[in-house]
């Protein structure tokens, strides 16, 4: 019923190194996660942008799960840019997914609101996928960081919904424990404000769910190398109700379960557990032991990044100098605060100016891209177009008939091609001159082009022949369109381009037979063409 959301797939380099850092993670070995992402990364060497994306989206999954928030804020963004520019959706959601949490953990909740929401977009389809219910879990926990809770558990209910949703399933405790964190940090904003908190019992049956899903097998994170977070999140959780709940037993027994399972690397989940401690030395009214758990806990918060935690910790201590009537400390502690909030502030405005000046070079970059696809396609018309008269050249007229051939021969569609040869030409040239002629000839091109379907094709054989490629047509019905030009380049007043000039034009035609050649088409054609001309005067 469960499963991972893999970032990368095991054959993205020959070795699965990709695969083989997710596996590590799951067996909590971080460093070993990182080295055989940097590893695929070289491997990627710059010139596979596919793979690189993905490393890096490893590289900063692992630096997320070891605390190294800013270094994993910038290769998420670096991944999903590169996803984005791979045309890469799934890739760059999940990216996202991770850049939105770092920038939340990091304070930076404008931005992080914003990559998840984008994220959310790109995972919409039709059967939710499990990348749905992780970037909704970020946008709930963006929420609920920027002060929205009420918000904040509606992302992360339809994650839940979502979860449920998939095929197969997937488990719904990553939603869920964050729904409890979510409600804990709601409480703790109430008694801020208040005084109290009202009532316990929202927190207390998600506990308890949570607690169920662990019992029932499927307590699971969603992504690897989340499993040893749950073994200290979910005990410290428990911890925090029963000593709001009065309990201080099986507050005790529940922090000590917490503690036992905290690695040998600081992480958030450090200052996690010193919350945990500093509650149930409030609940005790220990003010000395409040205060120097929660100072523990700010300055294990800010070792590691957690920036939201240390403000969490400078808040509690605002309250637990008021209440001991110390407001000259509380006074002191909220300045320090509000410094702090600046910083994070300062912070987060100088990487969206990084982030705006990537995405002006990304627009100029797709600007150029643009102007080259152009002059790739004008270029490329030139290339298949006669330059004097407009029309298709040889190059392009052979293309086409050897596909109207291939059709011939495979489903027996008719063909017929016609050459076109203008009378005396070389004479018009001497009388009238070579500007004349040029323009006779891209007069004839016109009248000629103007007179034919659109599935036809009029190109320029070569000086004063043309051949017209007459599609799915038999030699009856193209041999009256044949003499629809003709009459219509005679009856042309050809007296407005030069006094006394006078065209006509000769037109053989050919039906296309089984093993016809380009070349033995417009032989039959040319042929064709001389035996008329005779007779047109010439």
């Amino acid at each position: 019923m469960t499963r991972h959301i893999i970032l990368g797939d095991s054959d993205d380099t020959p070795d699965g190194a990709l695969a083989a850092a997710y596996a590590a993670l799951d067996q909590g070995q971080v460093h070993e996660a990182y080295d055989l992402a940097a590893a695929a990364l070289s491997a990627a060497n710059g010139d596979n942008l596919r793979l690189e994306a993905r490393a890096l989206a490893c590289l900063a999954h692992c630096d997320r799960i070891h605390s190294r928030l800013r270094r994993a804020s910038g290769t998420s963004r670096r991944a999903a840019q590169l996803f984005e520019q791979l045309g890469d959706a799934q890739g760059e959601a999940n990216a996202l997914t991770t850049l939105a949490h770092v920038c939340m953990l990091l304070g930076r909740n404008d931005e992080a609101v914003e990559a998840a929401l984008l994220s959310v977009q790109l995972c919409k389809t039709k059967q939710p996928q499990p990348p749905a219910v992780l970037a909704l879990n970020s946008l709930g926990l963006a929420y609920s960081w920027g002060g929205d809770h009420k918000r904040g558990d509606a992302a992360l209910e339809l994650a839940v919904e979502t979860a449920r949703r998939c095929e197969p399933a997937v488990s719904v405790f990553q939603p869920r424990i964050n729904q409890v964190w979510v409600e804990a940090s709601r409480l703790i904003d109430e008694r801020f404000h208040t005084g109290a908190m009202r009532s316990l019992a929202r927190l207390a049956s998600l506990v308890a769910e949570c607690r169920e899903l662990e019992r029932a097998g499927i307590g699971f994170a969603l992504l690897p190398g989340l499993q040893a977070f749950r073994a200290v999140i979910s005990p410290a959780s428990c911890a925090l109700l029963a000593t709001w709940q009065g309990d201080a037993g099986l507050a005790q027994t529940e922090f000590e379960a917490a503690r036992r399972a905290l690695g040998t690397t600081v992480t958030w989940l450090d200052a996690f557990v010193r919350w945990c401690a500093a509650e149930m030395a409030w609940a005790r009214q220990d003010w000395a032991a409040t205060q120097l758990e929660l100072e523990r806990m700010r300055d294990l918060a800010l070792s590691v990044e957690h920036e939201q935690l240390a403000c969490r910790a400078h808040l509690l201590l605002i309250q637990v100098f008021e209440l001991q009537g110390r407001h000259e400390d509380a006074l002191r502690e909220n300045r320090i605060l509000r410094q702090r909030e600046q910083r994070v502030v300062a912070d987060s405005l100088s990487h969206r100016e990084a982030l705006v000046s990537w995405r002006l070079g990304a627009r100029q970059s797709e600007r150029h891209l643009q102007q080259a696809l152009v002059a790739s396609r004008q270029f490329e018309r030139w290339s298949l177009e006669d330059a004097l008269t407009g029309i298709a050249n040889r190059r392009h007229l052979e293309q086409v008939l050897d596909e109207e051939l291939r059709l011939h021969a495979s489903a027996g569609q008719p063909l017929a091609v016609a050459l076109l040869d203008i009378d005396q030409f070389k004479s018009i040239n001497d009388r009238f001159t070579h500007e004349v002629g040029d323009r006779v000839l891209k007069t004839v091109a016109g009248i000629m082009s103007s007179q034919l379907r659109k599935r036809d094709l009029p190109a320029r054989w070569a000086g004063d022949e043309f051949v017209i490629v007459f599609a799915n047509a038999t030699a009856g019905s193209a041999a009256q369109v044949c003499e629809r030009v003709r009459s219509a380049i005679t009856s042309f007043d050809w007296e407005s381009i030069a006094a006394g000039l006078r065209v006509s034009v000769s037109i053989g035609l050919a039906e296309a037979m089984s093993g016809d050649t380009n070349a033995s088409l417009l032989h039959r054609s040319d042929t064709s063409m001389y035996r008329v001309k005779p007779r047109s005067g010439t």
